[in-house]
């Protein structure tokens, strides 16, 4: 785990959710670690994720080719600040004290009640779920398709191997069709190349199975 280095800042997490400018950064900045570490490294695998922590520098700039920096930027950052948003919504309404676990509110403000912010939760769980798949979407099947080597070639020797399995689903299941909707056979049958879940899972990772 590369603690100090975040692919999103302060500024940015504030600026594109509702948490409110006078959160204490300690706070966030935790989620934001949690968020690349679980639930980023999960997707990319430890060695792209590694990678591209590798490329940020002390100065704040950073050694990342085009792809990578589109990647990054476009979205990687919009999918970590939902889930950090989404990861820190509990810890804004409680807060570990010296004398246990207490619920933190704003002076002359009403906090909700645990129903309420598990209802929060759950919109920016989908929220978050979205850009999660768009993320590997543009790996998988989109423009950044075989572009970034370390992601293509990870082993289990490197630490997690990407996970490529669909995470984003609305509850309904269509047979012989894909996520967007499409009749899979009648795709199959004109001789159209498609996606498959499976076939992209565990690609050039012969150890992986």
């Amino acid at each position: 785990m590369a603690i100090g280095k975040l692919l999103i800042s302060e500024v940015k997490l504030k600026n594109y959710t509702n948490i409110n400018k006078n959160v204490d950064m300690d706070v966030l900045k935790a989620e934001i670690q949690i968020a690349q570490d679980i639930d980023l490294q999960t997707i990319l695998g430890t060695l792209f994720y590694k990678h591209l922590l590798d490329g940020i520098l002390q100065d704040g700039t950073t050694t990342w080719n085009a792809d990578e920096t589109i990647l990054v930027n476009e979205y990687i950052q919009p999918f970590l600040i939902q889930t950090a948003y989404f990861n820190a919504i509990p810890q804004i309404m409680y807060r570990t004290m010296n004398r246990g676990i207490v619920e933190g509110s704003m002076e002359n403000a009403k906090s909700v009640d645990i129903e309420t912010m598990k209802y929060l939760r759950n919109v920016q769980k989908s929220r978050a779920d979205f850009y999660l798949q768009r993320l590997m979407d543009y790996l998988l099947i989109g423009r950044g398709q075989n572009k970034f080597p370390q992601y293509l070639t990870a082993s289990t020797l490197d630490g997690m191997i990407p996970d490529r399995i669909q995470k984003y689903n609305n509850g309904i299941f269509l047979r012989h069709s894909t996520r967007k909707g499409w009749n899979l056979r009648d795709i199959q049958n004109q001789g159209i190349s498609v996606y498959s879940e499976m076939d992209n899972a565990y690609r050039n990772c012969p150890d992986c199975y």
